[in-house]
């Protein structure tokens, strides 16, 4: 299943629109990535973000911050 949300005040990169960005994660493989819904630009989210090892943390306590290139 794929969970998509869209990303408040983001603007795309590539056609520079405001509140056309969305977040997607796929639960059964992880991947996640960006995809502009105005001119189909996509990004995955970077292999080292990925593979890196979270502390496991009560979910009110956790902020993560991933920046996309």
């Amino acid at each position: 299943m794929i969970k998509k949300r869209f990303i408040a005040g983001a603007s795309c990169k590539k056609c520079q629109q405001q509140d056309v960005i969305r977040w997607c994660k796929d639960s059964e493989t992880e991947q996640e990535w960006v995809e502009c819904v105005s001119c189909g630009y996509h990004e995955d989210k970077p292999d080292e973000v990925m593979a890196a090892e979270h502390p496991q943390t009560e979910p009110a306590d956790m902020v993560q911050m991933v920046k996309f290139k």
